[in-house]
């Protein structure tokens, strides 16, 4: 594999830093630095920015906006992603550390703490950094590469631009190679900051590892109990006019910055108001005319505290809640209920989504659509579904959860004597059920159902108030090599009797 991101001797050499710093744990090593929020000496160094010189088209194909990352599309979505990946708010990361993503830039000099495209020479690296030094770091992305922007995986031969990219801002922070237990076994577990490429493209690289955190922590410490952390947004986000921000844990003053496009790191640095006064968990800032889309943080110089950065859709409406136009199907049967779809708008980087209280896994499709599979309630009757992202939570969508009719059954086509083996069915609720087996596949029709017609009752038992039940059995030996036909039959106890419309077929072993 070829060396994805190694920092070259003669790069070294020029800037006069020490590349391998010894291990303070097993993991991570230290290049030596960390980067400064102050307002004097090197100024403020936590900003990211891009020179998007590139003329790779793949780079930039993706101009799909994600209400995460308001102003970025393409290659400058994908650096603003990978500098997310090393944020407080990062699951993972949860250190005392955020980037600053300040936009576009129109150059690519050194110690601008900016990401640009250049030509590396014969057998290029990915990428190269100048690492953390007096006054700021850039990374060189080598442009003899085919570079994708994702946000799916990159199609061969293109490399991954945001776990490059990750890898890299892990040493404009202050990280070296990881060491070599942390960068064998299976992609997903390696560390960020693993010297090679594993697996081709580098996608794995865009969400750290423990001992990426572990690094992190070691260099700029745990997130403290007071650090201010912003929730929410509200007011306008139009230029002079109030935005009101959302959070906890906010000094009596503090300076607000917003991403402003500049180069400029020290003095009264564009974008930035300052002394504001807060109420501890609000602060009302009229937006300054530097500013523009991007993010906005909380800065406190006098306690060396920054939040985290909160996407700020600079220049346009005002922060936008998701909301619900519809759910469907709107019926769902509660045995095997299967996928529910949520649609509405501003789903993008949804964080939560509740269905009837609880949350549960879903997938994103679009910032329209949002699918998730349905569980098996306890009742019947309509259920709430609700979207959060950082905006807010939306509206309440419903569907309503109906009897299963006609009744279903579900077990498995084979079965091993001696081992454990479960029928689920479902049916109207409270109803008596019977399981009944069959040698012989053959059904009568009756009361318009069709029932097996030499079959035994294996068990008797209550549907449960949404009308769903089980039951496991142990099967006896003696049946290796015999099928046999499951069916559950319901009965009300005076006329209603149904049937499961499909018959299951099990084969014993």
């Amino acid at each position: 594999m070829r060396p994805r991101r190694a920092l070259r001797a003669s790069w070294i050499a020029a800037i006069g830093v020490v590349a391998i710093g010894s291990p303070r744990l097993p993991g991570f090593t230290f290049l030596g630095g960390t980067l400064g929020i102050t307002t004097a000496g090197n100024g403020y160094q936590r900003d990211v920015r891009i020179f998007d010189n590139t003329l790779d088209a793949s780079a930039n194909d993706n101009q799909t906006p994600e209400t995460s990352f308001p102003g970025a599309l393409g290659a400058a979505l994908s650096v603003w992603k990978a500098a997310k990946a090393w944020d407080s708010s990062d699951p993972l990361a949860g250190k005392n550390f955020d980037f600053d993503w300040q936009g576009t830039a129109t150059s690519n000099l050194p110690n601008q703490n900016t990401v640009g495209f250049a030509s590396c020479g014969p057998s290029p690296p990915l990428a190269l950094t100048e690492p953390p030094i007096a006054d700021g770091w850039r990374i060189i992305v080598c442009d003899e590469w085919i570079w994708s922007d994702g946000p799916g995986l990159p199609p061969f031969p293109q490399r991954d631009l945001q776990g490059v990219v990750a890898h890299e801002l892990g040493h404009a922070l202050g990280l070296d190679h990881a060491q070599t237990q942390f960068c064998t076994g299976p992609c997903a577990g390696q560390s960020t900051m693993c010297p090679t490429s594993c697996g081709g493209t580098d996608v794995d690289a865009r969400d750290l590892a423990p001992d990426d955190a572990d690094g992190l922590q070691a260099l700029y410490g745990a997130v403290p109990a007071n650090k201010p952390k912003i929730t929410a947004l509200s007011g306008s986000l139009l230029i002079g006019q109030t935005l009101v921000i959302h959070g906890q844990n906010f000094a009596p003053s503090v300076h607000v910055k917003f991403t402003a496009g500049t180069t400029q790191n020290v003095g009264a640095i564009p974008g930035v108001v300052f002394d504001v006064a807060t109420t501890g968990t609000q602060i009302s800032v009229t937006i300054p005319a530097t500013a523009s889309k991007g993010n906005v943080l909380v800065w406190e110089p006098a306690l060396g505290l920054l939040s985290n950065a909160f996407p700020a859709d600079v220049g346009g409406g005002p922060p936008v809640r998701p909301t619900i136009s519809g759910v469907s199907p709107p019926q769902v049967a509660v045995f095997a209920p299967g996928t529910i779809t949520v649609s509405g708008s501003a789903f993008t980087n949804a964080t939560q989504l509740l269905s009837d209280g609880s949350p549960v896994a879903f997938t994103v499709v679009n910032d329209g659509t949002i699918t998730y599979v349905a569980s098996q309630p306890s009742t019947l009757g309509p259920v709430a579904v609700t979207v959060s992202t950082s905006f807010g939570t939306s509206n309440d969508g419903t569907f309503t959860y109906v009897e299963t009719s006609p009744p279903a059954l579900a077990a498995n086509s084979f079965a091993f004597t001696g081992q454990p083996f479960t029928w689920s069915f479902g049916g109207p609720p409270i109803q008596f059920w019977f399981l009944i087996v069959a040698g012989d596949p053959t059904t009568v029709p009756f009361g318009g159902f069709d029932f097996l017609l030499n079959a035994q009752i294996l068990s008797v038992g209550a549907l449960d108030p949404a009308g769903l039940g089980s039951l496991s059995a142990t099967i006896p030996p003696g049946l290796a090599g015999k099928k046999f036909h499951s069916q559950i039959v319901t009965f009300d106890g005076a006329f209603d009797v149904r049937g499961t419309n499909v018959t299951q077929t099990t084969i014993f072993f």
